[in-house]
C-alpha cells in the first residue's frame, strides 16, 4: 500500500464522567489529529451541562447516557455512534484526561503499516509511551515492540477488527475493560504493536504522600508519591483482574501470571504506603468475594457505602 493511496478516517471517541473544563481544550487539540470526534457523557452525577455545551458550540458530536454504566458502556455507544454517522476506517479511543502528541495519529498509522508490510496482523496499535515512560513490552527483543497490555486510552483500532472479535464488555464497568478486549485481540490471532513516536499523558490517578507510620517517605531530599485509587475503584480492580484469571488462565497461564504480579505489587505498595488500609482490605475481600459470586456490573450500594 502506497503512502499516497493510504488515506484512512480515524474517528475518536471520548469517554467523560464529571469531567472538568480541560477536556474542551483536550477535545480541541484531539480535532487537530483526526477527521471526527464524538464524546460520550457516561451519566455524570454533577451538572457538566455547561462543559458539555461548550464543546457542542465547538462543533462535536456530544451523546450523554441517562445514568452511569461504565466505562465500556460509553465507549461502545461512542463507536456505534462514529460508526453509524461517519462510517470511519480507524477508532481511536480516549478518555476525558488523556493528551495525545501532535504527530500522534500519524506516527500510529505510520508505524501500523511497518508491521503489516512485515507480515504482523494487526488488532490495534498501542501508545509507545505514558507520560514519556515506555510501556510494558510483551517479549524481550522483539523487532516490532508489542504492548503487554495496552491501556485503551489512545488505542487506534480498525474497524474491522471490532467486526470480527466485537466490543467491550459491558459487565465489567470499568478496570479490565482493555484487559479483557486484548486478549481477545490475540486470541483471533491480531498483535498489539507499539506506535513509534506515540507518546499519551494521562492521569493514572490521584497522587497521595507515600508514609510509613504516618511519616512522609523521602529519597534525595523529595517525598515519594503513590498512585492512589479510592476503595470502590480497587473493588472494580480486584474483581475484575480475577475475572480475567477465570476467562483466560487456562489458555494464558504465563501472561496471566505477570498480570496478576502486577496487580500484586500495587496493592502491596497500597497495603504498605497509602492511607485507608483498612478500607483497602474490605475492598479486596468484597472483590474476590463477588468475582467467585460471578457478579458483574455496578456495585451493590451497600457494598459501596461499606467502602466510602
Amino acid at each position: 500500500m502506497s503512502e499516497a493511496a493510504f488515506q484512512p478516517t480515524v474517528a475518536a471517541v471520548v469517554t467523560s464522567f464529571n469531567p472538568s473544563y480541560d477536556i474542551v481544550s483536550h477535545v480541541s487539540h484531539l480535532r487537530k489529529l483526526v477527521q471526527y470526534v464524538v464524546v460520550v457523557d457516561d451519566g455524570s452525577s454533577q451538572d457538566v451541562s455547561p462543559i458539555l455545551q461548550a464543546l457542542k458550540e465547538d462543533g462535536i458530536t456530544v451523546v450523554r447516557q441517562p445514568r452511569n454504566s461504565g466505562i465500556a458502556s460509553a465507549l461502545n455507544e461512542g463507536i456505534r455512534r462514529a460508526r453509524a454517522l461517519w462510517e470511519p476506517d480507524w477508532i481511536i479511543t480516549m478518555d476525558q484526561d488523556s493528551t495525545l502528541g501532535d504527530n500522534y495519529v500519524e506516527n500510529a498509522l505510520r508505524s501500523f503499516q511497518n508491521a503489516a508490510a512485515q507480515g504482523m496482523r494487526v488488532g490495534l496499535v498501542s501508545p509507545e509511551s505514558h507520560n514519556l515512560k515506555p510501556v510494558k513490552a510483551l517479549h524481550a527483543n522483539e523487532d516490532i515492540v508489542q504492548a503487554f497490555d495496552p491501556m485503551q486510552s489512545g488505542c487506534l483500532i480498525p474497524v474491522r477488527v471490532l467486526d470480527e472479535i466485537g466490543l467491550y464488555d459491558e459487565s465489567l464497568f470499568i478496570d479490565c475493560v482493555d484487559t479483557d478486549f486484548n486478549l481477545r485481540v490475540r486470541a483471533a490471532g491480531y498483535a498489539t504493536p507499539v506506535g513509534v513516536g506515540c507518546d499519551i499523558r494521562h492521569s493514572l490517578g490521584e497522587t497521595r504522600p507515600m508514609t510509613i507510620m504516618g511519616r512522609h517517605v523521602r529519597v534525595a531530599g523529595q517525598d515519594l508519591q503513590i498512585i492512589h485509587h479510592s476503595p470502590v475503584r480497587v473493588y472494580y480492580i480486584t474483581r475484575n483482574i480475577w475475572r480475567m484469571v477465570v476467562r483466560y488462565f487456562s489458555t494464558n497461564r504465563v501472561w496471566m501470571l505477570r498480570r496478576l504480579w502486577m496487580e500484586v505489587e500495587s496493592n502491596i505498595v497500597r497495603l504498605a504506603f497509602g492511607p485507608r488500609r483498612t478500607k483497602f482490605m474490605r475492598a479486596w475481600l468484597i472483590g474476590i468475594r463477588d468475582a467467585s459470586a460471578g457478579h458483574s456490573g455496578r456495585i451493590r450500594p451497600q457494598d459501596a457505602v461499606k467502602l466510602t
